[in-house]
């Protein structure tokens, strides 16, 4: 089946989409820094707490809510939940831990075989929330490349804020209506392209619902496989 729509670029979420890291990891994540530090905490209760202190301190931001890295900004989540946990921890030691994990994570198997294809027939972009060393590193390691490459730190701005797509579509030399965006969260991945005009496909892996207040993406898929079938016909 293929896609009517006139896309003329596409662009990929990272983590989630591309690479296979997503909130279980967070989790799983958070356990490892307690037994490597140390601390008595169950590690679901941990993540919802990094999860809101990064809500409450990005929003303290807004409209400009990017200031500082991811590490530096990680430090200051954990520094938050090990008050409100009443915890020991080393906030830095925490953030640099989670770096490391998200540069060594594995791609999904269909990441590679996608990204040849959708590559044959598009210029082909990458954007995550991120910074530059640890997704670098990433992609190093999974022997990933695109055409276009572009990080929260570079644009100095974070999805679904519509300034990094905006710098996205200067940096492919299109209008935002002719790049095709896919990622795996409804709020940064659909709401955040819709908003800058992009067509939107969202690669719902794990069969979540769609929020509310996020419009119906022009794609709804289950892995970058099915999208690529779509945007590439010759694989049908």
């Amino acid at each position: 089946m293929g896609f009517s729509v006139n896309v003329k670029a596409v662009a990929l979420d990272a983590y989630g989409t591309v690479i296979n890291f997503t909130e279980p990891d967070f989790i799983v994540t958070m356990a490892e820094i307690c037994e490597r530090q140390g601390l008595e905490a169950d590690a679901v209760a941990m993540w919802r707490r990094f999860r809101r202190a990064s809500y409450l301190l990005r929003a303290e931001h807004h409209p400009n809510p990017v200031d500082q890295r991811y590490d530096e900004a990680w430090a200051r989540e954990f520094e938050r939940v090990f008050k409100l946990m009443k915890l020991d921890g080393d906030a830095w030691a925490a953030a640099e831990y989670f770096r490391e994990k998200l540069a060594d994570a594995p791609a999904f198997e269909d990441a590679r075989p996608a990204i040849e294809a959708l590559k044959s027939r598009y210029p082909l972009a990458l954007m995550s929330n991120a910074d530059d060393d640890f997704l670098t590193a990433c992609l190093r390691r999974n022997k990933l490349e695109f055409d276009v490459i572009l990080t929260s730190e570079q644009a100095g701005a974070i999805k679904p804020n519509r300034a990094i797509f905006d710098k996205l579509a200067g940096m492919m030399g299109l209008p935002a209506g002719q790049i095709l965006y896919a990622g795996d969260n409804p709020i940064p991945d659909v709401l955040g392209p819709m908003r800058a005009g992009m067509i939107t496909a969202w690669v719902n892996r794990t069969g979540a619902r769609k929020p509310r207040n996020v419009p119906q993406p022009h794609l709804r898929v289950r892995s970058l496989a099915e999208l690529t079938s779509m945007l590439v016909p010759s694989l049908e």
